[in-house]
């Protein structure tokens, strides 16, 4: 079966607000019960779950749209290669930015990796544990394997690359880091479109949050000290190189199977998540008021 078009920029962006309520219902609560555990409720329940939920209404066979098919060595390889390499980047990025943002926003940007900072020498290891495994899963199931392919119906593979990136980075509410977020997402998304696969860029993403949990575990993300010269200059060089294979990439078609779709909606599952889904958003509002 071919392209329906049942799932577009709109079922997007419409869940994408299911995951913003269920961001503030669900995941603010849950995680001021218990960071660790709250942050995997977060992903399951406030970001996985209206992505699921979209694509069982649509009707959509979920393994071919979301890219669930089998990555080879050399897809895999590369998004370790990638991801690793990128961190300088993302410094280039969020230094930048810390350097043209008001002080009140970059005071606020400090105050958040100080806390940060003080979760991970708290709960170590399960933090660690969960940003490479819950995050990766959560997130790359509603972006890449989600949005992605739905922006990219409306609209084409550069702009769903740009704004699904875009929305990845708004999702964290951090603007003194939206652009290295948003890098990560646009980069995120391209290894998805160059190998055909989510778990190219569940790879990828696991490696920038294993990177990333491991300098906050070993205090290398004191915000009172800047990146090193060299990082910096290193962080600008690849991110011109990294813009021109992206170009290249997104050029190429991609080896992903073409997108089948059922012609019965998954009601009975469907309705299933979205009582799952607003039940959790009443809990959460409840335990917020209170």
């Amino acid at each position: 079966m071919t392209e329906t078009g049942k799932l577009g920029a709109g079922s997007a962006i419409a869940a994408y607000v299911a995951l913003l309520i269920g961001m503030l219902a669900i995941g603010a609560p849950a995680q001021q019960h218990g960071i660790v555990a709250g942050l995997w409720i977060t992903e399951a329940l406030a970001i996985a779950l209206p992505a699921v939920f979209a694509l069982w209404v649509a009707g959509t066979r979920f393994g071919p749209f979301v890219g669930l098919r089998r990555l080879s060595l050399k897809h895999a390889l590369g998004a370790l290669v990638v991801a690793a390499a990128n961190q300088p980047i993302v410094s280039f990025l969020t230094w930048a930015e810390r350097e043209l943002l008001p002080a009140g926003i970059v005071a606020d940007f400090d105050a958040k990796q100080r806390m940060l900072d003080t979760v991970f020498a708290a709960h170590a290891w399960p933090m660690a544990i969960t940003v490479v495994i819950a995050a990766p899963l959560g997130e790359e199931l509603f972006f890449r394997g989600f949005a992605l392919p739905a922006l990219r119906r409306s609209w084409g593979v550069v702009a769903a690359v740009l704004v699904s990136g875009a929305l990845f980075s708004l999702l964290h509410m951090d603007p003194v880091g939206f652009l290295g977020l948003m890098e990560i997402g646009v980069l995120l998304a391209a290894l998805r479109w160059w190998s055909g696969s989510i778990w190219a860029a569940v790879l990828g993403h696991a490696v920038n949050n294993g990177i990333a949990g491991a300098a906050f575990m070993l205090g290398y993300e004191d915000p009172d000290l800047p990146p090193p010269a060299w990082v910096l200059v290193l962080g600008a060089a690849l991110l011109a190189v990294g813009i021109v294979l992206l170009v290249r990439v997104l050029r190429a078609p991609s080896p992903a199977a073409p997108v089948e779709e059922s012609r019965r909606p998954r009601w009975p599952a469907a309705i299933v998540l979205g009582v799952v889904w607003l039940s959790a958003v009443a809990v959460g509002f409840s335990a917020l008021r209170r």
